[in-house]
């Protein structure tokens, strides 16, 4: 049987925004996102969760709009890949939907 994987999560943009160019010439971005969850306790737990933007004309608009601290909603799909620590989890965004700040 086949599996589903996709995945919403939304939260404040935390840390640096990384651009890249491929060898090919196509752009490449990544950052992370802090969303909060409440714990079992009845406190709040903040998760960080890394983005990754392969797409073109996603990279566009998040180079246009992405900013530290605003927020925005991911939809999206696990990928696992090898880094410097061992094997990393992370989101391969489809779609961010870029929230304003009320007030």
């Amino acid at each position: 049987m086949r599996g589903l994987n996709k995945l919403i999560i939304s939260g404040n943009v935390s840390g640096d925004i990384n651009y890249a160019t491929l060898p090919s010439g196509g752009e490449v971005l990544s950052f992370s996102i802090a969303s909060d969850r409440r714990s079992s306790g009845g406190g709040v737990l903040t998760v960080w969760v890394r983005i990754n933007v392969f797409m073109e004309p996603l990279v566009r608009i998040c180079r246009e709009r992405l900013v530290k601290g605003g927020y925005v909603l991911v939809e999206g799909e696990l990928m696992n890949r090898d880094g410097n620590c061992g094997r990393l989890t992370e989101v391969r965004a489809w779609e961010i939907i870029f929230v304003p700040k009320a007030g």
